[in-house]
């Protein structure tokens, strides 16, 4: 059986989506595939979606949104694309990847993070790429800084502005087909429905994405969606906004989608700060061959390791998705 993958399943659920400007970047399906040591260690049937393999030369989670948001910026006859992040960005650094591949270039607002080896790799690739940086020292700051910048690259000839995570209501259409995308795999036998699936949440858009692509599929399956900076109650604020607005640019406003659950017990310090579960966690995907980052994926890997060892997910079937890039990226021009 022929699995539908990326925006054609979305475009087989809802007709009207087929229409919709892209630009072909991924490689979909990705696979999805049993974490065998994981499994046996704690007791569940653990699985992953492989969306660190969503592309080539880059993978992760923003592939998909890419998609629609430099097609998007194409048909508007954009030259560059101003967006943000912080300094060791994934976003920043797969929007300028692609947008350079597509002659578009980047201009980004950053913030800073705690340092790492994930965060100088990511930033030094952005510099390799010719991508204008304009740090700021604050998250905070970033919205006010964005502006500034935006007028001040009015000169720069047209400009596509994106916002962080390129979690707008377009680019969230993305992680809608994932999920029409994943129950096509469901329904093909090739893994279980999950009981619930578990991301990271920043700017909300994979996590929401797949909130409403279950809802629209009618699956079952919940999203566990772990906080990696703000609180669960600035989450939550973020995530019912997002949805509001994507339900509308689908078409289903009354689409009746299950709560989102919000997990803030793996913060830490906060945004970009290492913790000891997520260094552990690091680790324990290491034996299942999976390349994590210690900002997003590995926090969301140590939430779903802790709910295991609490006995709440015995025997059940749990999908962690994989939004980290695990492609080597050895040339930073590449």
């Amino acid at each position: 059986m022929s699995v539908l993958g990326g925006l054609d399943a979305l475009a087989a659920r809802l007709p009207a989506m087929s229409s919709l400007p892209r630009v072909e970047l991924g490689r979909f399906p990705t696979a999805t595939q049993r974490l065998e040591h994981l499994s046996e260690r704690l007791g569940a049937d653990l699985w992953v979606k492989r969306d660190d393999l969503s592309g080539e030369p880059y993978g992760g989670n923003k592939v998909r949104k890419l998609e629609l948001l430099l097609a998007d910026a194409r048909a508007r006859g954009a030259r560059c694309v101003l967006t943000g992040g912080a300094t060791g960005s994934n976003h920043v650094l797969a929007t300028a990847v692609y947008g350079r591949a597509l002659g578009l270039a980047t201009h980004a607002v950053v913030f800073r993070q705690p340092e790492n080896a994930f965060v100088r790799r990511n930033a030094a690739r952005c510099r390799a790429l010719g991508v204008k940086l304009y740090p700021v020292t604050s998250p905070l700051s970033l919205p006010l800084a964005l502006a500034r910048v935006a007028a001040a690259t009015r000169a720069d000839g047209r400009r596509y502005d994106m916002l962080p995570g390129g979690s707008t209501p377009l680019g969230t259409l993305g992680y809608v087909a994932a999920a029409c995308e994943l129950a096509e795999q469901v329904r093909a036998g090739e893994l279980p429905e999950p009981v619930a699936i578990w991301v990271p949440i920043g700017s909300a858009g994979t996590a929401v994405g797949l909130q409403l692509g279950l809802a629209l599929c009618g699956l079952r399956t919940r999203v566990v969606a772990v906080c990696v900076g703000a609180p669960r109650a600035a989450a939550t604020v973020v995530a019912r906004g997002l949805g509001a607005l994507t339900r509308r640019k689908l078409g289903v406003g009354d689409l009746a989608a299950h709560a989102l659950e919000l997990v803030d017990d793996q913060v830490g310090r906060g945004y970009g700060h290492e913790t000891p579960a997520a260094l552990e966690a690091l680790e324990l995907a290491r034996l299942d061959a999976l390349a994590l980052d210690t900002t997003y994926s590995a926090k969301a890997l140590a939430a779903l390791v802790a709910r295991c060892r609490s006995g709440a997910a015995h025997g059940q079937v749990h999908l962690f998705w994989n939004t980290y890039n695990s492609r080597p990226l050895d040339d930073p021009r590449s």
